[in-house]
C-alpha cells in the first residue's frame, strides 16, 4: 500500500511540474519559428510536409484528398466555398497558405521538424485556420473542420496535444487562431503533426497558415530614466553622456545582460564590449545618423544559444549634423510706414533679434508699419532637430517712400472720347486695371474706357517704396434713340409706338407732338388722321450729342397685305403683318412653302404677325404663297409673298 502511495505521489508531483512548466510567467516575445508557406503567383509548389495520402493539385479548387498551395481561392464548388482573396500573413497580398480538401478524419494533413527551440522553454505554438464553407454550404449539412495539433520530441513522446473542436462557418470569411504552450525539450527539437479528425462528407475543407514558436522569456524593458523624449535628439557637437537603463521582472536565477546597438535601422545588432550590466552609460561621442539600442537577457547557462536570447523594446537616438546652410533674407527693402518680410532657413525653429526690441519666433515674421528706427541688423538663431543651432544676420534699411501726384482728381468725358492723366512723385509707375489706358507704366497715360472706372497709379522709388493715389473717370454714355417699326392704322384707331433711348442723363421729345396721346411717354400711342411721320429726339445734358430716329404711321381705311418682308432684326420690315386684320375676328391666314407645307397660320381675333420662323427655325428664304379668308362672304383671297434675308 505503502508503495501504491509513492507511485501516486510521484506521477501527481511529475504531472504538477509539467503543468507548472507549460505556464508563461514572462511575455511571449517574437516567434522563433515561423511558418507562412511563402509567397508568390498561384498556383504555389508542392511542398514535402504534406503526407503521401494527399495528392498535390495546382488548381485553385482541390477535389477531396487533394491540397495545393494558394494566395487565394475564388468561387469553388458551385460558390459553396468563401472567396478567400489574401492569405493570413498581414501586408503580404500574394503571400500563400495550405488549401486542404481533407480525407475523412482521423488523417494527417501536415507534419513538419522544427529546430532551433531554446531548450527547456516554455513555447506558444499558433496556427491560424479559416473554414472555406460558407453558411448554409452544402445544402446547410456541411461538415465543419476538426484539428488536432500535436508536438512531440524526436523520439515521438507527446509534448502537447490540442484538439480545435468544430471549426465553425463564419460569414464574412475568418481566420481564427488557435494556440497552446508546451515545454521545449533539451535539445530544442520538436515533430509538429496536424489531423484532421472529422468525418468524410460535403464540407471539411480549410486553409492553414502562419504557424508559429513563440518563447516565452522574462519581461524586460530599456528607458532614458533622465530623458522622457523618444526619440532622443542630440547635436554632433554638443553630445552628452546618456544614460540608459534596463528592468526585467520573472527574469532568470542567474540572469545575464548584453547591450547591443544597430546603425542600420535593427537588420543588423551588435554587442558593446564591456555593456553587460542593468545600465549603460553612453560616453562616446557618435558620428551622424540614427542609432538603435537595445538589451538581451538570458539565463548564464544559455547565453551562447542564440534562440535562447530574449530582447528589450528599442530606444533610438539621432545624432544630427551642425547646421550649415542657415540663411536670412528679406524679401524687399523696408519703406517708411509699409510692411516687409524676413525669412530664415536651415533648421526646425527660429529665434529673431533685432533693432527696436524686434523679436520673433516666426520662419518670416511680419514688421509691419515701419519707421526709421527699425533700420539695421536682424538675427536669427536657427536650431534644427538635433538641437544644433547656428546664426545669421540680414540689414534691413528703411527708405523714405514717395508721394504720389495726380491730376485731374475726377472728371467726367463722352463715350468714346479720352482724357489725358498726369501722375507724378518719383521714377516709376504702375496703372491698375489697365484697360482703356494707353500706356500702364507712364505717368501721363491717355484714359479711353468704355464704362466708368477708377484708376489707381503706383509711384514706385529706386527701392520699391511707392505711394498710390487715384482718379475716377465717369464716362457719360453717348444718347441713342429708337422710334421703332413703322405701323399701319386703321383710320379712327390708335396704335402703339415702340420707341425706346439710351445713354446717360439725357432728355427727349417727340415731333410732331399731334395725335399723341402723351408726347412726354418714350412709347406714346399715336392716332392721326392721315398717314404721318414722327420722329423720337434723345438729347445728352453732358454735350455728348444729339440722337434722333424717325417711324412711320401709315393710316390704311381698307385691308393691306404686304408682298415681301425682310425678317433680319434690323427694326425694318422685321414681320409679315396684314394690316387691320384683327378687324375680322373670324379671318385666317395660312402661308405655304413650295412643297404645300404650311408654315404660317394666323387668326384675326388672336393675330400675330409672322415673324419669318417655321417650327423654331429660320424659314429659307423664296416665294411663299399665302391664302387669306375673311370669312365675310368675300372671296378667298391669294398671293404670293418673297422672304428675303
Amino acid at each position: 500500500m505503502r508503495t501504491i502511495r509513492k507511485i501516486l505521489l510521484c506521477l501527481l508531483t511529475f504531472f504538477i511540474g509539467k503543468i507548472q512548466a507549460q505556464v508563461c510567467t514572462g511575455s511571449l516575445v517574437y516567434p522563433t519559428v515561423t511558418i507562412d508557406f511563402g509567397a508568390g503567383n498561384n498556383p504555389g509548389q508542392p511542398i514535402s510536409n504534406v503526407p503521401s495520402t494527399y495528392q498535390y493539385t495546382a488548381l485553385d479548387c482541390p477535389q477531396e484528398g487533394f491540397y495545393a498551395i494558394r494566395n487565394s481561392t475564388f468561387f469553388c464548388f458551385n460558390n459553396d466555398w468563401h472567396v478567400v482573396p489574401y492569405d493570413h500573413s498581414p501586408n503580404d497580398p500574394v503571400g500563400y497558405f495550405l488549401l486542404v480538401n481533407a480525407l475523412s478524419g482521423p488523417s494527417v494533413v501536415y507534419i513538419d521538424t522544427i529546430s532551433g527551440l531554446c531548450p527547456n522553454t516554455v513555447f506558444e505554438l499558433n496556427a491560424w485556420i479559416v473554414n472555406l464553407l460558407k453558411p448554409g454550404g452544402c445544402s446547410g449539412n456541411g461538415i465543419d473542420p476538426n484539428l488536432t495539433l500535436t508536438v512531440t520530441d524526436i523520439s515521438g513522446v507527446v509534448l502537447k496535444q490540442y484538439n480545435t473542436g468544430n471549426i465553425a462557418e463564419n460569414d464574412p470569411v475568418r481566420w481564427t487562431a488557435h494556440n497552446f504552450l508546451f515545454t521545449a525539450p533539451a535539445n530544442g527539437t520538436v515533430i509538429l503533426k496536424i489531423t484532421s479528425t472529422a468525418p468524410n462528407g460535403c464540407g471539411n475543407e480549410f486553409g492553414i497558415d502562419d504557424i508559429s514558436f513563440r518563447p516565452c522569456g522574462p519581461d524586460i524593458s530599456i528607458s532614458f530614466p533622465n530623458n522622457s523624449i523618444q526619440p532622443l535628439s542630440l547635436c554632433e557637437t554638443v553630445q552628452q553622456n546618456i544614460l540608459l537603463t534596463a528592468a526585467s521582472s520573472n527574469s532568470y536565477p542567474n540572469p545575464r545582460f548584453q547591450w547591443q546597438v544597430s546603425n542600420d535601422l535593427g537588420i543588423t545588432w551588435t554587442d558593446i564590449s564591456g555593456a553587460n550590466g542593468t545600465n549603460y552609460m553612453l560616453t562616446t561621442p557618435a558620428g551622424v545618423g540614427q542609432y538603435l539600442y537595445r538589451c538581451i537577457i538570458a539565463d548564464a547557462s544559455q547565453i551562447n544559444i542564440s534562440s535562447c536570447l530574449f530582447s528589450s523594446n528599442v530606444l533610438s537616438i539621432v545624432i544630427s549634423a551642425f547646421p550649415s546652410f542657415v540663411q536670412a533674407t528679406i524679401y524687399q527693402y523696408g519703406c517708411l510706414g509699409g510692411t516687409t518680410y524676413l525669412f530664415a532657413s536651415g533648421g526646425l525653429s527660429f529665434e529673431w533679434t533685432g533693432p527696436n526690441g524686434f523679436y520673433s519666433t516666426d520662419q518670416r515674421p511680419m514688421i509691419d508699419n515701419l519707421s526709421y528706427q527699425d533700420t539695421g541688423l536682424y538675427t536669427v538663431k536657427v536650431t534644427n532637430v538635433g538641437g544644433c543651432a547656428d546664426y545669421a544676420s540680414v540689414f534691413l534699411p528703411v527708405f523714405a517712400a514717395p508721394v504720389a501726384t495726380l491730376s485731374p482728381t475726377d472728371v467726367s468725358i463722352c463715350e468714346g472720347d479720352s482724357v489725358q492723366l498726369f501722375a507724378g512723385g518719383s521714377l516709376h509707375y504702375q496703372w491698375l486695371p489697365p484697360a482703356g489706358l494707353s500706356d500702364d507704366t507712364i505717368p501721363n497715360p491717355f484714359a479711353k474706357p468704355q464704362n466708368t472706372t477708377t484708376y489707381n497709379v503706383r509711384v514706385y522709388n529706386a527701392y520699391s517704396c511707392y505711394d498710390t493715389a487715384n482718379v475716377k473717370v465717369t464716362v457719360w454714355k453717348k444718347p441713342k434713340a429708337f422710334a421703332g417699326p413703322d405701323k399701319f392704322l386703321l383710320k379712327g384707331k390708335k396704335v402703339l409706338l415702340e420707341g425706346g433711348i439710351a445713354g446717360s442723363n439725357v432728355s427727349y421729345n417727340w415731333s410732331p407732338p399731334d395725335y399723341l396721346d402723351n408726347p412726354l411717354l418714350v412709347q406714346p400711342k399715336a392716332g392721326p388722321t392721315v398717314t404721318t411721320t414722327y420722329r423720337l429726339t434723345v438729347t445728352s445734358n453732358k454735350g455728348c450729342g444729339t440722337s434722333t430716329d424717325d417711324v412711320k404711321v401709315e393710316v390704311v381705311d381698307k385691308l393691306f397685305i404686304p408682298t415681301a418682308f425682310t425678317p433680319n432684326s434690323d427694326g425694318l420690315n422685321d414681320k409679315w403683318e396684314i394690316t387691320i386684320f384683327e378687324e375680322y375676328p373670324k379671318a385666317t391666314v395660312e402661308v405655304f412653302n413650295r412643297w404645300g407645307q404650311i408654315v404660317y397660320r394666323g387668326f384675326g381675333n388672336n393675330y400675330k404677325p409672322w415673324d419669318g420662323n417655321h417650327e423654331g427655325k429660320l424659314a429659307l428664304p423664296g416665294v411663299y404663297v399665302y391664302v387669306v379668308n375673311l370669312h365675310n362672304n368675300t372671296a378667298i383671297l391669294k398671293g404670293t409673298l418673297l422672304l428675303i434675308r
